[in-house]
């Protein structure tokens, strides 16, 4: 099974730990699974370069140095699959909020090299998300409430529908209510039509 499947999420809505268990539901199915986090391949690329800077202080970074870093990413990743065998899962996020506004995860140079097959938007409610950011100490995250985590929320599915319309993959929105998070990954399986 060779396809390309891009999971996002805001910040708290568990979409790392859905990604995880979607790769071990998959081998456990049979079906080899290549899973790419842009995150760490991101970091992975600042090394190359000699700049060492945490997740979340990349998006506080300058927009321009942002674009460029996500293109040399997704040329990355884009190879990567290439020479996969297997279903991919790409770990990332539908928008990244930066002091200037939110900037695209997904720019149209990036689906053109990453060419998914489906588009999955990991949610829960808001206030589970404001909960999960508020308990989470190994990141740097900004203060939040429930009104900003819904407006990231509205932006995300925005933007998913943006990049359904340009590479005319489906949009599939699994909600990792808490606790939930085996349920949201077998529900991503089920469209995959791997279970």
């Amino acid at each position: 099974m060779n396809k390309t499947i891009i999971v996002t999420g805001i910040p708290g809505t568990g979409k790392t730990t859905v990604c995880s268990l979607v790769e071990k539901l998959a081998r456990q199915a049979g079906v080899k699974v290549n899973l790419l986090n842009y995150g760490t391949v991101t970091l992975e690329t600042l090394k190359k370069y000699g700049k060492n800077m945490e997740r979340d202080a990349m998006r506080k970074s300058d927009v321009d140095f942002q674009r460029k870093l996500q293109k040399e990413v997704a040329e990355v990743i884009s190879q990567k699959v290439k020479l996969s065998d297997s279903m991919t899962i790409i770990d990332t996020h539908m928008a990244i909020k930066t002091s200037g506004g939110y900037m695209p995860g997904l720019p149209s140079h990036v689906l053109q090299l990453l060419k998914p097959e489906m588009l999955v938007l990991v949610e829960a409610k808001p206030n589970e998300i404001s909960a999960r950011r508020i308990k989470d100490n190994s990141r740097k995250r900004d203060a939040t409430v429930d009104e900003a985590v819904s407006e990231e929320l509205m932006v995300s599915r925005l933007m998913a529908g943006a990049c359904s319309v340009f590479t005319g993959a489906p949009v599939k929105i699994a909600v990792n209510s808490e606790g939930k998070a085996e349920e949201a990954a077998r529900d991503i399986l089920k469209a995959c039509e791997v279970v």
